[in-house]
């Protein structure tokens, strides 16, 4: 499941928009404080989740899950299977072992706590195209400023399907980790009094994971064989700690409906540039789901059914140079006593042939405040 915080334009290969455009400023009121639904179902296991919320007033960026709702997905042979709410807004299915089938066909089913009723259409779950490879390449961005020339790493993918008489459209949805390193160890602690720190790395090394905000589109419908070769994915940039020590990539490669497809375009194509996709839309893209006895009322967002297939790669640090932030230690301990409780602990590294660097326990020595965390997630290979 994917949570969109900040979502830019995708370019997309064949829809490019040349056109002379009038400006519009649509009239809003009438999508706000509707129902939002966010969902999927693939054919791999645990992917099975459904967020729901109620979409707020464009000037405002608030999430508003709406919770106490019942839910099931219901394939074309009526088999029910139920969701359970784990937090608010947000649905699970209760099995996890459960996943879609290729070639079955489902149905997302709500009924809300005020007794109204929705339903997806019914989606077939189409098979998961190959992903060839995944690979990146040292690259600058096509626009910068500044003073210095910034290089990092931009992703490809190479992917196919061996269904070669019908046009695939696919979804791409990208996370990545990485491992990186605050500037000092920590070697004594001053709280009112010196102290020795007992592990001087042990607050230093992190790994961060998120998702990447930006989706990414693309058809063979105007290709002569279904092979995509060198479709750019994400940018990473040396102007931040990602590329520092080692980078992952885990990309989604999700084979979608010709509908689903035009669904997420049309998001795209809006040029959304800040909270989700759905929650503040400024005007309405039509989705799957709809009032079961009101087909007027306007619904938001899309019950995705797609077959999906994995990729997760591992860079190194490149051999380009680097231009994030680094920390400038203060040597001065003489007034160190008179620094106010409300900044402790002070963190002070003892750097050879340079004295002591300091400071409270900002992100210089303790990598967690850059949102990391200490424990190297399960998947990680170093």
């Amino acid at each position: 499941m994917y949570y969109f915080k900040k979502v830019i334009t995708i370019l997309l290969l064949f829809f490019a928009i040349t056109s002379c455009v009038e400006k519009y400023f649509p009239i809003v009121d009438k999508y706000e404080g509707v129902l939002v639904v966010d969902g999927i179902l693939s054919n791999v296991t645990e992917s099975t989740i459904v967020r729901l919320s109620i979409s707020s007033p464009l000037t405002e960026e608030d999430f508003m899950p709406l919770s106490g709702a019942s839910l099931n997905i219901s394939d074309q042979n009526n088999v029910e299977i139920p969701l359970i709410e784990t937090e608010p807004g947000l649905y699970h299915v209760l099995d996890n072992s459960f996943c879609g089938e290729i070639g079955n066909s489902y149905q997302l089913r709500i009924s809300l706590p005020d007794g109204r009723s929705y339903e997806s259409d019914l989606c077939i779950l189409k098979s998961s195209a190959q992903i060839d490879s995944v690979y990146s390449i040292v690259e600058s961005p096509e626009y910068q400023s500044g003073t210095h020339l910034i290089k990092g790493l931009q992703f490809y993918i190479d992917s196919h399907s061996n269904n070669i008489s019908d046009t695939s459209y696919y979804l791409w949805k990208l996370s990545q980790t990485f491992k990186y390193k605050s500037t000092f160890d920590i070697d004594w602690v001053w709280e009112g009094y010196f102290y020795p720190f007992p592990d001087p790395d042990s607050l230093r090394t992190c790994w961060h994971t998120s998702n990447i905000s930006e989706m990414y589109l693309f058809s063979t419908k105007f290709l002569d064989q279904p092979i995509i070769t060198k479709f750019p994915l994400n940018y990473a940039s040396t102007d931040s700690k990602a590329l520092s020590i080692r980078y992952s990539l885990l990309v989604n490669q999700l084979s979608i409906s010709e509908d689903a497809f035009n669904f997420f375009n049309g998001l795209n194509q809006q040029n959304i540039e800040q909270g989700d996709y759905y929650s503040r839309q400024p005007i309405q893209i039509v989705g799957n789901v709809h009032n079961v006895t009101n087909k007027e009322e306007s619904v938001l967002g899309y019950f995705i059914v797609a077959g999906i297939t994995k990729k997760r790669i591992y860079v190194n640090r490149p051999p380009i140079p680097f231009h994030y932030d680094i920390c400038t230690p203060d040597f001065d301990l003489r007034f160190i006593e008179f620094y106010p409780e409300s900044v402790w602990p002070i963190y002070i590294d003892d750097i050879m042939f340079n004295g002591w660097a300091l400071g409270p326990g900002y992100e210089c020595f303790d990598c967690r405040k850059d949102g990391g965390s200490i424990t190297p997630p399960d998947f990680w290979e170093d």
